[in-house]
């Protein structure tokens, strides 16, 4: 009994120690010292938190429910670098939209508003409407409501992974090692614990999957019925929630159906009915998904669509030699041993892919996977893993990187279910060496590959920027956000209101178009008020039907953020991701000496001033426009006009 004490007390202490390491990284990283020691203290204290938590997981001799214990821990200790990163308020550039669609809802009683920031999440209401509710059920404020589902979600993500691997008929100790191989993924530690639908649409896809995995497998009667009927709630969740996670269901639910089609696969007593279940859920699934889409998000297409499209076309571009493949890690301060540990990511994962599909091929060999549900839906679900490796190409190009990172949260679903039980074979032969240096070794060795996949898998989700806190960085969304700027905010709405029609930059826009409460402009070809900043002193406003557009859409206001004639951002976006590049040749900003044109214009007027956020009004009445020729219309180029005194 001591023993287990003392056992328990250390348990404790690594826990502790794990998070006060973290809390030190980002103290250190806020006065950020020439050292690096930040990433050192960090990645000491998440192997501190999350190693033993992983290595009492894969013992044999861990009981059952001591392994979903040990898994909810492993979810909640997951949970704490990104609130302890922001815990008290958007941080991110999507939190700032989420928030604020939370907000309008709260405030008008009524979903689908519009949102300034990201406009498309208006459309897909689940987690704000969640937000909403619990703020009004409790009394918790937004983000104090959003932090508590997150950690929600974020839990059951964790276990929902282990129950799918079990609903495949794998065991306990195989299901909970393919949930924390899952947890290697690069959107887990931050991405996918920030304020943003995929945070909570993933988990309900995870869930979605395991009552439709239950109902196919479910012998027929009101088992199977009651399933069923899950399947469809968590399906309905994931449609109103988020667009990626509704497609990947879709997806996974199709890749199942034609596995249990297949007669070599899937064929045996009642096959027929099993592969009708699978089917008609599958059905009613693309249904909700297609009636979604066209009577309530009918701009979801148009919005994903250009993204594959550029970067199919960046890297035929490149395999041609007349593109520009993307630099990786280029201009980062990432430490050379998270780079190093981010390429090993795939290569560990190829090998350990290719164990998995040998194991598989050995089980149909000598009868251990017969013919059947089980047998369908474990290839289904390495067929969905697979994807990953191809998907590791887009990372080369520039549009197509942000696409593939967000890929591998689902990807890693597959594949997980697809390298666990190698993963776990391997300890089982590790622990049948009957020299004692040889097991300690070779367990070492596995705690180490652990180790690495979790830093790699991280680093190549996110930047330092985002990861850990530090001084002002131009353009960096996370470290963007400064006290003169939530001031500037501030002044503008107590001075002329909230819902004024804006025109400024993205990292303006978040906190004006947030806690600002304002109606900041979203820049497109077709709009590209960013054509403002552009335009030379003393020559007239390109494209002509700009100012015309600013007049109809009853634009009021410009912001300038004066940074942006010298600053290059980080993200390396001024606007929006259609606008053209800004930077020149030479790596300088366009803007430069273009903005004090300004304080020129008649038809502006200086309103606020600080060190470096300038304010205007517009006045630009349409009466005091005249063309040419005949009045453009709206996203059109007809006609010339000018501003007359």
């Amino acid at each position: 009994m001591g023993g287990y004490i003392l056992a328990a007390v250390a348990f404790a202490v690594c826990e502790l120690a794990g998070i006060a390491a973290i809390v030190y990284s980002y103290l250190i990283a806020q006065t950020r010292l020439t050292s690096m020691s930040e990433f050192a203290w960090f990645w000491a204290g998440m192997f501190l938190l999350e190693l033993p938590i992983a290595g009492l997981v894969a013992r044999r001799a861990t009981p059952r429910a001591m392994r979903t214990a040990l898994l909810t821990l492993f979810g909640f200790v997951s949970f704490a670098p990104k609130l302890l990163r922001n815990p008290i308020s958007p941080l991110y550039h999507d939190e700032f939209a989420h928030w604020r669609a939370t907000y309008d809802i709260l405030s008008t009683g009524k979903l689908f508003q519009p949102d300034p920031i990201i406009p498309i999440i208006s459309r897909y209401p689940g987690l704000h409407a969640a937000t909403a509710a619990l703020v009004h059920a409790t009394g918790l404020s937004i983000w104090q409501a959003a932090e508590v589902l997150l950690l929600l979600f974020h839990v059951l993500l964790v276990l929902g992974i282990a129950v799918l691997a079990q609903s495949l008929g794998l065991s306990s100790r195989a299901a909970s090692v393919i949930a924390i191989l899952y947890c290697l993924n690069s959107s887990f530690l931050y991405f996918d614990t920030q304020y943003a639908y995929e945070s909570m649409a993933i988990t309900l896809m995870v869930w979605a999957l395991v009552a439709y995995v239950r109902a196919i497998r479910s012998q027929r009667g009101r088992g199977r019925a009651a399933w069923g009927a899950l399947t469809v709630v968590f399906s309905a969740g994931t449609v109103v929630t988020h667009p990626l996670s509704t497609f990947v269901l879709v997806l996974t639910m199709m890749l199942i159906s034609l596995a249990l089609s297949v007669p070599w696969l899937a064929r045996n007593e009642g096959w027929v009915r099993t592969a009708m279940t699978s089917w008609c859920l599958t059905l009613v699934t693309v249904l909700a998904a297609g009636a979604w889409l066209r009577f309530v998000a009918p701009g979801t297409v148009s919005y994903l669509s250009p993204y594959p499209k550029q970067a199919v076309s960046e890297l035929i571009n490149d395999l041609r030699g007349t593109g520009s493949t993307r630099q990786l890690f280029g201009a980062t301060i990432t430490p050379w041993w998270e780079q190093k540990s981010a390429f090993l990511v795939p290569a560990f994962a190829f090998a350990l892919a290719v164990a998995g599909l040998l194991l598989i091929r050995a089980q149909l060999r000598n009868g251990g996977l017969q013919r059947g549900p089980r047998r369908a839906l474990l290839l289904a679900f390495a067929s969905l893993g697979l994807v990953y490796f191809p998907s590791t190409v887009f990372i080369l190009s520039p549009t197509g990187a942000e696409g593939a990172r967000r890929s591998w949260a689902f990807t890693f679903i597959g594949l997980s279910m697809l390298v666990g039980p190698a993963v776990v074979w391997m300890l089982d032969w590790v622990g049948r060496q009957t020299r004692q240096w040889l097991r300690v070794s070779m367990r070492s060795g596995l705690v180490a590959a652990l180790a690495i996949a979790l830093v790699g898998g991280t680093a190549a989700g996110l930047d330092p920027a985002y990861r850990f806190p530090g001084p002002f960085l131009y353009g960096s969304d996370a470290r963007s956000i400064t006290p003169e700027l939530l001031a500037a905010s501030e002044w503008f709405s107590a001075r002329f209101g909230t819902g004024n029609n804006v025109i400024t930059d993205r990292n303006t826009g978040l906190v004006f178009g947030s806690y600002g409460l304002e109606s900041t402009g979203v820049p497109s070809p077709g709009f590209p008020f960013y054509d403002l900043y552009l335009a030379k002193p003393g020559a007239p406003i390109k494209p002509p039907f700009l100012l015309f557009e600013l007049s109809a859409g009853r634009y009021t206001y410009l912001i300038v953020d004066e940074r942006m004639a010298d600053e290059i951002p980080e993200t390396g976006v001024y606007f929006g991701p259609t606008e053209p590049s800004f930077i020149t040749k030479a790596g300088k900003s366009i803007f430069h000496g273009k903005l004090g044109k300004f304080n020129t214009y008649t038809w502006m007027v200086k309103v606020f001033q600080s060190d470096n956020y300038s304010i205007y009004r517009l006045n630009l009445p349409i009466s005091k426009i005249t063309y040419q020729h005949q009045p453009p219309k709206l996203h059109g180029k007809l006609g010339k006009l000018s501003v007359t005194p």
